[in-house]
């Protein structure tokens, strides 16, 4: 899953609920329909890519009746602020500089979500 990919499917998902340490995203069709999203599901769940931790982030849940998903994640590890912003961010720019701020904080290598 590369970046663009990313910040394209960012429109068709919208934050449902975040308190710190759980965040819940609600998807609409256009991400669940997504070829690139069914295969790296396949391969890695709702989670980093396989054979990747990234900490700070704990157990993720998908729920396909409601077509959310939990996040939980440890608020001292990584700010609030910043999680949500990566998911209602509204430029690539900023989603990009986002991502890696994010992938700064928990020492996480994006270069595994590029294809």
């Amino acid at each position: 899953m590369d970046l663009d990919l990313m910040l394209g499917l960012r429109d068709h998902i919208t934050v449902g609920s975040h308190v710190p340490g759980k965040l819940k995203l609600k998807f609409d069709l256009g991400v669940i329909g997504n070829p690139k999203v069914i295969k790296y599901v396949k391969v890695n769940g709702f989670g980093p890519p396989k054979g990747q931790d990234m900490p700070g982030i704990g157990k993720t849940s998908f729920n396909p009746l409601t077509r959310s998903m939990t996040m939980q994640y440890d608020d001292e590890i990584i700010d609030p602020q910043l999680m949500h912003r990566l998911f209602t961010c509204e430029s690539a720019d900023e989603f990009q500089e986002t991502a890696v701020e994010l992938a700064d904080v928990v020492n996480f290598d994006l270069s595994t979500f590029l294809n």
